[in-house]
């Protein structure tokens, strides 16, 4: 006999209740860390926002610790919010806490479960092989390579043209800068110049804000729900897998369009040597699974990058529109080590003579991080820490903020203040890991960033490029006052809200330097 939809509905709800039951039965049994109390059965799902989830995870770590437990739906989960338990943990145990917790939105319905980032844990063949691809390709040896670095800072040098010409669109140039530059590396496609959009940018583009929004925690339903994934499109509250189909369309695009383009060009011998390009000579004649799993690096690679870069980048011009000191200072450093005869732009090779500014850029890291909260990581098997026992399958969250806002190491820390390190000769500081932004903002474990070294130094040429050449200020209204921005963040992928700035060149020597170093 034919089940009807009301008998369908009544089993799901008793399953529901069941397993809801169970889990929170088996949850309560063991001593866990200190966190608010939730709901019975259903936990402290209504209590985690559906944005800027890291400042509420802030408050209760500031109330019950570096360790915060919480139940979502019989989830157990743990908030961690000190470099110490993030490091005891994800560095240390790091063979324990380097899976990643099914997500049916991101993972399993949008497809971005093929992907590095939320692929399964280290033992996995795929797993290894991305990360051997991007070690290879983009670690810390093959970042320094001049033919990276230049293309960077012809990248960095573009952004500087696209802003002369049309300063208010900032944060739209700072994204297909920083998305041209990683397309480059990637599959060796060379943005159109002189085109408001490129076709193949904003294919990634799309892409992209569906990975942010699906990633959200809490976002969807689904993901506490997974059974709600078997429900028919049609169904009322069905909405979310319509959203789903066009995450996934617009993912497809991401790993086919430009990865043909790459067989193309090698078919027709034009290739430009590339990530994607690399693995197919490498691998001579590949199998489906082997594109399969570069379409899938590759996308990764620029995931990794194209969204939080443009970040602190705008950042960066938030920051300086707020502290007009901090903007003179660096210039008068770069003024010092590349004089006023603006022959050149700073490069590369400058770097290490240039400890503010890069200052600067660990500032940026810290005050407002790109990716806040991190993806989550998941438990593989039972394990104890501090006398408390995290069960297997324990979802974990690094609260990559609030280590960042720690008062007892960084002093008054919603100040913007580069100075904080360097030493009292004016010289970088040796940082400890637990100290050092461009470490803990780019995750922990197994499961941190491979790209940070390219995307650190992307940031570092943009933002030296544009301190020497430009300055940075306050936009006024008709009557000439000054508007004061709001320091708002939002964002899986963290970025200000829009804001207005006046963004003019330095100098007349500045403009034409622009001019010619860019464009002639």
């Amino acid at each position: 006999m034919a089940w009807s939809t009301i008998d369908t509905s009544i089993l799901t709800v008793v399953t529901v209740l069941t397993f809801l039951t169970f889990h929170s039965i088996v949850f309560h049994r063991r001593p866990r860390f200190p966190g608010p109390s939730g709901l019975p059965l259903l936990g402290n799902i209504f209590q985690i926002p559906r944005g800027r989830q890291w400042l509420k995870f802030d408050e209760w770590i500031r109330l019950y610790g570096d360790v915060v437990g919480l139940h979502v739906l019989g989830q157990p989960t743990v908030i961690l919010g000190s470099a110490k338990v993030a490091n005891d943990l994800l560095d240390v145990r790091g063979n324990l806490y380097s899976d990643r917790p099914v997500s049916i939105m991101a993972g399993e319905l949008a497809g971005w479960d093929q992907g590095l980032g939320y692929s399964p844990g280290p033992h996995q063949y795929r797993f290894r092989e991305f990360r051997r691809l991007c070690h290879r390709f983009i670690g810390p040896r093959p970042s320094q390579h001049p033919r990276i670095l230049r293309m960077q800072e012809q990248s960095a040098a573009s952004l500087l043209v696209k802003i002369l010409q049309e300063p208010t669109q900032f944060m739209t140039h700072a994204r297909q800068s920083t998305g041209a530059v990683i397309l480059q590396l990637a599959y060796g496609y060379k943005v159109i110049k002189d085109q408001d959009e490129d076709p193949l940018v904003k294919i990634v583009e799309k892409a992209m804000q569906g990975f942010a929004k699906a990633s959200e925690p809490g976002a969807f339903l689904v993901d506490y729900f997974p059974i709600l994934k078997y429900i028919p499109d049609w169904t009322p509250g069905a909405s979310f897998k319509r959203v789903a189909k066009l995450m996934r369309h617009d993912l497809k695009k991401l790993y086919d369009v430009p990865f043909d383009f790459v067989k193309r060009s090698m078919k027709d011998s034009t290739v430009t040597s590339s990530f994607t390009s690399a693995y197919l000579e490498e691998k001579g004649t590949p199998t489906k699974e082997d594109e399969g799993l570069i379409k899938a690096a590759a996308a990764s690679l620029y995931s990794a990058g194209a969204d939080t870069t443009p970040s602190s980048i705008t950042s960066f011009i938030l920051a300086m529109i707020l502290h007009p000191l901090v903007q003179a200072r660096a210039q008068a450093e770069l003024d010092s080590v590349l004089g006023k005869s603006w022959e050149r732009l700073p490069a590369f090779f400058d770097r290490d003579s240039l400890p503010y500014v890069n200052a600067i850029v660990l500032e940026l890291y810290r005050w407002n991080p790109s990716v806040p909260l991190g993806l989550a990581h998941r438990l593989t098997q039972d394990d104890v820490y501090r006398g408390r026992v995290l069960p297997k399958g324990t979802i974990v969250w690094a609260n990559i903020w609030t280590m960042l806002h720690d008062e007892n190491i960084f002093p008054d820390p919603t100040e913007f203040r580069p100075e904080r390190f360097l030493d009292e000769f004016g010289k970088q500081r040796t940082l400890e890991r637990h100290e050092d932004p461009s470490v803990i903002g780019f995750g922990f474990g197994r499961r941190i960033c491979p790209g940070m070294f390219f995307a650190d130094n992307t940031v570092f040429i943009t933002i030296v490029m544009m301190l020497y050449v430009f300055k940075i200020s306050k936009a006024r209204d008709d009557q000439g006052r000054e508007i004061e921005p709001r320091v708002e963040y939002d964002g899986f992928i963290s970025h200000p809200r829009p804001f207005q700035c006046t963004i003019e060149p330095r100098s007349e020597e500045a403009e034409l330097l622009i001019r010619r170093e860019c464009v002639g």
